[in-house]
């Protein structure tokens, strides 16, 4: 029996030892011993990490952080040379102002006036065109005008047609005159100024007989201003003469200091001539220069305060002297017999003058001299009365009395026969509309004292400057 149970427990290990035998997968290939890595460093104090900022309320406003250092600044980058910065007297300039006008409108000659200008650092770029709805009459200026810090220069070229006026018994069929000019200003100080012009006019006419047709005028201008650059006629004498505003009355402008300004220019024409003088054309053969005279002209203005009202007075005198009179022309008309061209003799009429008396040949002359004086009488003053679209400013009441006299030669200045005084009434007002600020100026105007002509007279010399004239004219500024 114990034979028995070691037999069954010797069969039961074989059994158990063979499975096993048959379970057990083939040893894997022996792997190399690992290299023993470098000890690790030991590890640095942790250090706190810095706590986010609360947010603000206001996203708008960015506090930077304290812990973090702002960032260093760009380097700097070397600036440009700044433009030539120009003197007080040119950078305010009369004609670099924006508040130039652009538009100007007279009657009853039907004139009207456009202006197209731009400005461009220190050059300034201007075109006008002028035109006569009545007569026709047209002329176009281009200016060119430089603003350097002691001094200014302007280029400038223009061409004017003027056709006889309306109802005269004239047989010109129209005037021409091109021409271009360099005019240097050297401003001294805010109200001193001084200047230098030099011009060349070229003449034509329609009637191919005229005895200034196809001539030259070549001329040099000197000439000083004190006070006011605002006044077109004081600006006219000492530079630019064509082109102007010409208002009818004198409010609205800058005076100047202690309320006075004028204005005194010299010129003198270039004439060289040379060759053989043809005598039936009145011509030499070649020439630079047809006319030959001396120029002096001056104006002054100031202003009287009267209680609340104010007076402004203006005086202008005119001589030529160098010119000659032509032996051959006895049989024209006065103004064509002497070695000045007409356009440049001095005018006793006009907008600018006594403005009783229109700007026919009957009113011009060699030697003038002429007093105006406008009495103004508020009649309201920086309100804002509502017509409609018209916003009325100011409003004045206007009175005129002026007087002169005009003539060829010296002893004309003596004759009070020949004398001119007239008067007349008007108003003057200030208007908005909209973004434009509108000058209305009305003046009617007639003669008290004037010589006249017989009505069975009809010669060349005699002078009618008796009559009446209506003078009004608008402003636009912007």
């Amino acid at each position: 029996m114990r034979s028995l149970v070691v037999g069954a427990v010797l069969a039961a290990s074989l059994l158990f030892h063979g499975s096993l035998a048959a379970q057990t997968p083939e040893p894997a290939p022996p792997v190399p011993a690992p290299v023993p890595a470098p000890a690790p460093a030991p590890p640095a104090e942790e250090q706190p990490l810095p706590e986010p900022p609360e947010p603000t309320q206001d996203p708008n406003i960015d506090e930077p952080s304290l812990q973090e250092e702002p960032p260093a600044p760009p380097a700097a980058v070397p600036a440009a040379d700044p433009p030539p910065v120009l003197s007080d007297a040119a950078s305010s300039a009369y004609d670099r102002r924006e508040s130039l006008p652009d538009v100007n409108i007279y009657l009853p000659e039907m004139q009207m006036s456009i202006r197209l200008r731009k400005l461009i650092r220190n050059a300034l770029f201007e075109s006008q065109i002028d035109y006569e709805f009545i007569n026709g009459d047209i002329s176009t200026y281009l200016r060119y005008k430089y603003y350097s810090r002691n001094y200014t220069y302007r280029i400038g070229a223009f061409d004017t047609i003027e056709f006889p006026s309306v109802g005269e018994n004239s047989t010109q069929e129209f005037e021409r005159v091109r021409g271009g000019l360099l005019l240097v200003g050297v401003p001294k100080d805010y109200d001193e100024r001084y200047f230098w012009l030099l011009q060349g006019d070229n003449l034509s006419f329609g009637d191919l007989r005229n005895v200034d047709h196809r001539r030259k005028n070549f001329y040099t201008k000197a000439a000083y201003q004190y006070g006011t650059q605002f006044d077109e006629r004081l600006n006219a004498i000492v530079g630019e003469s064509r082109g102007r505003i010409t208002p009818v009355l004198t409010a609205f402008r800058d005076i100047g200091p202690q309320r006075s300004s004028y204005a005194v220019a010299l010129t003198q024409t270039l004439n060289v001539t040379g060759g053989d003088l043809d005598i039936e054309a009145d011509r030499f053969d070649y020439s630079i220069g047809d006319y030959r005279y001396t120029k002096l002209e001056a104006e002054g203005l100031n202003r009287f305060d009267i209680r609340n009202s104010f007076v402004f007075s203006r005086l202008h005198f005119g001589v030529f002297a160098g010119y000659d009179k032509f032996t051959n022309r006895d049989d024209r008309p006065e103004p064509e017999r002497y070695t000045v061209p007409r356009y440049e003799l001095f005018r006793l009429g006009g907008r600018e003058a006594l403005r009783a008396i229109g700007e026919a040949d009957d009113s011009i002359g060699t030697h003038e001299i002429h007093i105006t004086n406008e009495y103004f009488r508020p009649i309201f003053r920086n309100r804002d009365y509502k017509m409609g679209p018209l916003h009325w400013n100011t409003l004045y009441c206007i009175g005129y009395l002026g007087a002169g006299i005009v003539g060829f030669g010296f002893d004309s200045m003596t004759r009070t026969d020949q004398a001119v005084v007239d008067a007349g009434l008007g108003f003057e007002a200030s208007i908005a509309v909209r973004d434009f600020d509108v000058l209305l100026g009305v003046l009617w105007a007639s003669t008290i004292k004037a010589p006249g002509c017989p009505v069975d007279e009809a010669t060349l010399d005699c002078r009618d400057l008796k009559g009446s004239k209506f003078r009004f004219s608008v402003r636009t500024i912007r």
